[in-house]
């Protein structure tokens, strides 16, 4: 009975900080505020929040109000934090903006013992214009009848790949550290993901597992968008699903094989269903490895990729661009972006700075020693 009289009288003790959100709050400034709830209960203060009216009606009450402003002043995902006696406004340039503003204060409370220590005038933003962390969907042995790159999405091979509750302590993990992209490597994801209408014998996977893959590439993708993150998949080029391959007498790669209609029409068709089917989700290029001039490369990148891209937008009736990168390996990177700027703006390149990239078959010179690499 004491004990419980203990905790009524500890609980009663409380301060209460009261989160507010507008009425048009989206759902990346509800996800701060809940972010920011969590932190504040976790560190001892009774929380409440208040969605929908933003007055300040208690100055007594220490009070955090959530906005997205059109303050372009402040960078893409930045935020304005002001504190005025108990009012604590954190304002984003955009949804993102008001999830590392929340960020901001939860850094700061737990760098304080736990202490209400805001700021009274704070503009941040990041300086990168995309942050983020690799996971590999590739494994370190051929799987059997597949050639190199070549990994459907299954339960046998990536069982961690459906543990739902690692993914979003992984997209808190991102979050916390301000990153804003996910990037998964595959070969060739797409027939794990889609059916295509014009070829439904290409999905290399069993219909029980597509509909995991569905489910649980949404939850991820949906998921990642209310955390401000991208979900860009990566993939070689050209590889092709292997029933789509058998199907036509074809090889599921080849490096010294044309560009055809055929294959040009399938991948496109792939990533235009992939593009509308999932939110928030990007394209990671690697036009290497697979393909055997620099021309087709462009081609390729400009006729085929970037027009899937803009088929999946035109079904959505989206006008934005989400972000393609091309891996700068095994072509011209400068010749494919001079080709492709005047169709798509939202374009980048990435190295890959492993081994792989670092070594040489050459002899180098260090000092007056000679090193084999």
């Amino acid at each position: 009975m004491f004990a419980a009289c203990a905790v009524i009288f500890a609980a009663c003790g409380k301060q209460t900080v009261r989160i507010m959100t507008p009425p048009e709050a989206s759902n990346r400034v509800l996800f701060g505020a809940e972010q920011l709830q969590n932190s504040l209960d976790k560190a001892g203060y009774k929380v409440t929040v208040q969605h929908g009216d933003t007055t300040f009606s208690d100055p007594d009450v220490k009070t955090i109000l959530l906005t997205e402003v059109n303050d372009t002043t402040l960078k893409k995902e930045g935020f304005h934090i002001t504190t005025s006696g108990n009012l604590t406004k954190v304002s984003g340039r955009d949804g993102s903006g008001v999830i590392y503003g929340c960020r901001e204060l939860i850094d700061r409370v737990s760098d304080s013992d736990n202490k209400l220590d805001f700021p009274q005038d704070l503009k941040d933003g990041p300086e990168m214009v995309l942050r983020g962390a690799c996971v590999g969907l590739q494994k370190m042995t051929y799987l059997p009848g597949h050639g190199v790159y070549e990994y459907p999405y299954t339960p046998e091979s990536f069982p961690w790949f459906y543990d739902k509750e690692q993914w979003i302590k992984y997209l808190d993990m991102l979050v916390a550290n301000r990153m804003n992209s996910l990037y998964l490597w595959n070969g060739h994801p797409f027939a794990s993901l889609v059916k295509l209408k014009d070829y439904p014998f290409a999905l290399e996977v069993d219909e029980e597992t597509f509909k995991k893959n569905e489910e649980m590439f949404s939850f991820l993708t949906e998921e990642a968008d209310k955390r401000g993150i991208f979900v860009i998949q990566m993939f070689y080029n050209i590889i092709l699903s292997k029933p789509f391959a058998e199907h036509y007498g074809l090889k599921t790669q080849d490096r010294n094989r044309p560009i055809t209609p055929l294959i040009a029409d399938y991948t496109r068709k792939s990533i235009a269903a992939f593009i509308e089917k999932y939110p928030n989700v990007g394209l990671l290029v690697c036009l290497g490895e697979a393909m055997a001039t620099v021309e087709d490369d462009v081609e390729w990148f400009t006729k085929t990729i970037i027009p899937g891209v803009k088929d999946g937008l035109q079904a959505l009736g989206r006008t934005d661009e989400p972000p393609i990168m091309v891996r700068a390996h095994d072509t011209d990177c400068k010749l494919v972006m001079d080709a492709a700027l005047p169709i798509y703006k939202n374009l980048y390149t990435m190295h890959k700075y492993n081994g792989e990239s670092l070594t040489t078959y050459e002899h180098v010179v260090l000092g007056q020693r000679f090193i084999r690499t």
